[in-house]
């Protein structure tokens, strides 16, 4: 149904009244039909069906509020600037998944973004020249942003992890290394701030030919702004396109510079979308993600001490 609300948080059309909890729209303060638009019996019928809150596309801020309000969610910052393979990685990730690879001892179980996830795999898939087509850019305008895909993982436990991969332009971050309070930096801030984990991106076809410099300069300078406040937070280093080779030098200088003060986890992985013989490029996309849940069910808080009278007996004696 064609209409428009007037609290910017709220998407009727697509997920149902969020501030009144209105099944029949027309009842929200809040909603007004657009001018132009004239009802038919079939539009006014549709206003008493509930709409599921989320619709298979990529997530937005509100509503990752539906999913963090019913499980734990690990939410994993996918970093780097423009053209850095980032949307490849997350493709090529769920392209194994649906072919039934796992992360570590989980394999997939499900997803709200179905759709988000389809949009960016399907560029991967063979062509009539059996090439590969890469997802297109991440714009920065690309509407509810950030991108943010989910999976739901499941071991043979029967152990559930929710997992949710932020889809940022890469320009987010080109405006973070700059200034961090600019207004076109807000999304890399949010990430940098909510996320548990990152990935960080450094291209290697951009660092094997004539923006060497430009390019090693803004991964590090990345590295650096994730690097602060960041705590515990385990922060990965992926190596995209590795099937692209580039001078050893330069990835010891980038790999000291971020490494230059300590860090409580940190790793490097060499991936590609291309999974050439004799090499685990497209196996290290899984590993990465492993690393980071693996490092992520480890950090859990120790039990505190129960002061008692006497070791005999723990519920007699408990102050």
């Amino acid at each position: 149904m064609a209409g428009n609300c007037s609290q910017e948080d709220c998407y009727p059309e697509e997920t149902g009244c969020n501030h009144e909890g209105c099944d029949v729209l027309t009842d929200c303060q809040f909603y007004k039909k657009q001018a132009n638009q004239v009802a038919t019996e079939k539009e006014e019928e549709d206003d008493f069906y509930v709409r599921v809150p989320w619709t298979g596309n990529t997530l937005g801020l509100q509503d990752l509020n539906f999913l963090t309000s019913t499980s734990p969610v690990t939410l994993i910052g996918i970093t780097g600037v423009a053209s850095a393979g980032k949307t490849t990685f997350l493709a090529t990730l769920y392209c194994l998944l649906r072919h039934g690879h796992k992360i570590g001892d989980f394999q997939f179980a499900g997803s709200l973004t179905l759709v988000g996830w389809e949009n960016i795999a399907w560029y991967l898939s063979w062509n009539t020249h059996n090439d590969v087509q890469f997802p297109p850019h991440t714009s920065s305008n690309a509407g509810r942003i950030p991108g943010l895909l989910h999976i739901s993982l499941r071991n043979k436990n029967g152990e559930k992890k929710e997992v949710v991969f932020t889809d940022a332009p890469g320009e987010w971050f080109g405006h973070w290394i700059v200034n961090k309070n600019d207004s076109n930096a807000a999304g890399a801030q949010w990430i940098h701030e909510y996320a548990n984990a990152f990935l960080l991106f450094a291209d290697c076809e951009m660092l094997s030919g004539n923006q060497l410099g430009k390019a090693r300069q803004q991964t590090k300078q990345v590295a650096d702004r994730l690097k602060y406040n960041i705590k515990n937070r385990p922060l990965g280093l992926v190596w995209s396109k590795s099937d692209i080779d580039i001078d050893p030098e330069v990835k010891k200088q980038i790999s000291n510079h971020i490494q230059n003060s300590p860090l409580s986890n940190y790793q490097e992985f060499e991936t590609s979308v291309r999974n050439e013989k004799s090499t685990d490029w497209q196996m290290n996309i899984l590993e990465s993600i492993n690393w980071i849940l693996t490092i992520l069910s480890a950090d859990t808080n120790e039990l505190p001490m129960v002061s008692r009278f006497a070791s005999t007996d723990l519920f007699l004696s408990k102050r």
